[in-house]
């Protein structure tokens, strides 16, 4: 009887259309066992996300009935955007570029948005000061406009700047934003007037995972330092009982729902979660429920300025557990505003800015000339999008969709910039392992990014 209802169940899943994503285990149905591989076979098999061994979802079970992400078709275009023609774009004086990120004061992550429009705006002047697009020989071509939008708090607004960028400027692409909701706002836009999207800030992984065709993403995002962490964490350290402290936003939902995914597969459920505010001062409710569980290490995921503060009400409260946290912790306020309180965090690092390759000291001293600051991830990021996407312009020309066939050259290739090696998978997002900073005598030391195989870019393992 259980057998028949549970093929019952399959068999209506699939007539009202319902992917199956992995392999039903429902009682009754007959399943396939995973066939058993050498050690040395298994640790090398091409993975989506770059996965560990232990993210992949039910490896000890069965195989996944469907395996997305990992096709080089998975973005594939067929629409008719390389045949359209923008009058507007070819009569133009300037090859105009939209810019979208938190710029005002009122924005918690205005800071990431400034430090993104200084790292593109620095490429957009290089490339003028070689003579703008098409230029060749002794003569000079269009020069590159960047247009600058706000992306602000306001759910939704995303996708106003977009149709302003698309209809008012002419843009022939747009870079941007760091909110994870408002770049899959105008991702949604994108699928409808159709134009490239350079995504350098946001970590929110999901953006990648809708297929639709026009966006690539170059900042490691919340599956990749969620995946570095716990191996830290739980494999090297050999901890068991973590607790997770985070901000109430859609950021520190989706990075720790990742972490989460991972130490979940691992054995290691964190016994207790505890939210507070941006901006909050007192953390002594929810440190008191952490000490009470009996935590073994915590997780902190938020900006430095909250952390920092959450760090000296922990170590006053006599917590001595060691702490970990999201990549946005790794800035020079939480050395600053914790003091001692954060010797030993450690963090995934999206860019280590203590290297002495040429390519990054040229960057860096040239940044600080221009802007009389040191630049950061989102900075750097946002250098190499912006050279990327210009070199997709340079090549393919002014047409939207062929920009995006530009893009599409980098499936399962790397780029080798100023933020470090950036390595893309057939969704176009970077999958690049991640380094490690730890703060070791008052200043943050880089450890080296645990590496895995590099085919695992391309195929292998489901979508979690």
């Amino acid at each position: 009887m259980l057998s028949e209802v549970a093929r019952n169940v399959a068999r209506r899943m699939v007539l009202v259309g319902v992917p199956l994503f992995f392999s039903l285990a429902l009682p009754g149905l007959p399943q396939t066992p995973e066939p058993q591989k050498p050690a040395s076979e298994t640790q090398s098999t091409p993975r989506y996300a770059n996965m560990p061994d232990e993210a992949v979802p039910y490896r000890n079970f069965s195989k996944p009935y469907k395996e997305w992400y990992v096709d080089i078709d998975t973005l594939d275009y067929h629409g008719a955007a390389r045949e359209r023609v923008v009058e507007e774009i070819d009569a133009s004086k300037t090859v105009n570029i939209g810019f979208l990120g938190p710029l005002e004061n009122n924005n918690y992550e205005m800071g990431y948005g400034q430090a993104m429009l200084h790292g593109a705006q620095m490429a957009v002047d290089e490339a003028n000061a070689r003579g703008g697009y098409g230029a060749s020989g002794m003569s000079g071509g269009k020069l590159y406009a960047l247009k600058i939008h706000n992306d602000s708090a306001q759910w939704g607004a995303s996708s106003t700047e977009a149709v302003k960028m698309l209809f008012d400027e002419h843009v022939v692409a747009v870079l941007g934003s760091v909110d994870g909701a408002s770049t899959h706002i105008m991702l949604r836009v994108s699928l409808k007037l159709e134009f490239p999207i350079m995504d350098t800030g946001t970590t929110d992984p999901t953006v990648t995972e809708t297929r639709i065709p026009w966006l690539m993403h170059t900042f490691p995002d919340d599956r990749q330092q969620g995946y570095a962490m716990a191996d830290y964490v739980f494999k090297q350290l050999k901890l068991k009982k973590i607790g997770v402290f985070r901000t109430q936003t859609r950021y520190a939902r989706i990075g720790v729902e990742k972490f989460f995914d991972e130490a979940k597969r691992m054995g290691r459920v964190p016994p207790l979660e505890v939210k507070f505010n941006r901006g909050d001062h007192d953390f002594s409710a929810q440190l008191h429920m952490l000490q009470n569980a009996h935590i073994e290490g915590l997780v902190i995921w938020g900006e430095a300025p909250d952390a920092a503060r959450i760090l000296k009400q922990m170590r006053e409260m006599g917590m001595k557990q060691p702490v970990f946290g999201s990549s946005r912790m790794a800035y020079p306020a939480l050395l600053e505003i914790a003091g001692t309180a954060a010797e030993g965090v450690v963090t995934p690092a999206p860019l280590d800015p203590t290297r002495t390759d040429p390519q990054w000291l040229e960057f860096r001293k040239k940044y600080q000339a221009k802007f009389n600051e040191e630049p950061d991830a989102y900075a750097a990021y946002a250098y190499d999008g912006m050279n990327i996407l210009i070199g997709a312009i340079e090549k393919h020309g002014l047409n939207r969709g062929k920009i995006m066939d530009g893009l599409r050259e980098y499936y399962g290739k790397p780029y080798d910039g100023v933020a470090e090696r950036e390595e893309f998978d057939y969704t176009l997002n970077n999958i690049a392992p991640l380094a490690l900073a730890k703060v070791e005598g008052g200043k943050f030391v880089y450890l080296p990014a645990q590496r895995r195989e590099a085919s695992a870019a391309h195929s292998g393992a489901g979508a979690p």
